[in-house]
């Protein structure tokens, strides 16, 4: 009787009689490693499908559950039913798609001893951005685009933390305070720090 001829695992490398009956460590490894690749390929799939789900125009029964947040601006969700006459499993969904597209904000609150959902909308504000020249020949046009914020020049930076218990704290920064000020009345703000500099090293020990 001939003896049977192995056979060699296209994994491993070895041979083996019944090469049906071999569980290769090396062959789980791999397949494993491609089959984890496809997960993380669908998974990305999933999402961008969902991204374009999500930037797509809002349906008739999302519009109108819009205007009714728009109308009231800051509702529970238990109010938002009836006003709508919209079931649990039919209102989650539109509200998913409203705060991806930050028409609308929600939050969880603690409300008779259960959670609900507060849901508010999100104010857009109208800005008017006004074209502006820049002198290129002015060396100092940079500094002037980034409104003389007095964070660029300070010569205490490498001193300035959130954990300091000084003057250098950007928390509590007077500097950067009187700029914010400023900045609030359209007004330019400049600050003298070589003057500062000197009034610290004649009176700081």
């Amino acid at each position: 009787m001939a003896k049977k001829k192995k056979e060699t695992c296209p994994y491993c490398g070895k041979a083996f009689a019944y090469l049906s009956r071999h569980k290769c460590k090396i062959k789980e490894l791999v397949e494993g490693n491609v089959d984890e690749k496809s997960q993380i390929e669908r998974r990305i799939e999933r999402i961008e499908e969902k991204k374009k789900n999500y930037s797509r125009d809002l349906r008739k029964d999302e519009k109108e559950i819009f205007q009714i947040i728009e109308k009231k601006k800051d509702l529970y969700f238990n109010e938002l039913m009836k006003l709508s006459d919209q079931t649990r499993e039919d209102l989650e969904p539109i509200l998913e798609q409203l705060a991806f597209q930050s028409k609308i904000v929600i939050e969880r609150e603690l409300m008779e001893s259960s959670w609900t959902k507060r849901i508010k909308m999100i104010e857009t504000i109208d800005i008017e951005v006004k074209d502006k020249t820049i002198d290129k020949q002015n060396n100092s046009y940079v500094w002037e685009q980034f409104s003389y914020i007095p964070c660029f020049i300070c010569p205490f930076e490498e001193k300035c933390t959130a954990s300091n218990q000084d003057q250098f704290n950007p928390h509590y920064c007077e500097w950067l305070t009187q700029w914010i000020e400023a900045k609030i009345e359209n007004n330019d703000y400049f600050v003298d720090f070589d003057r500062i500099q000197e009034y610290l090293d004649e009176n700081l020990p």
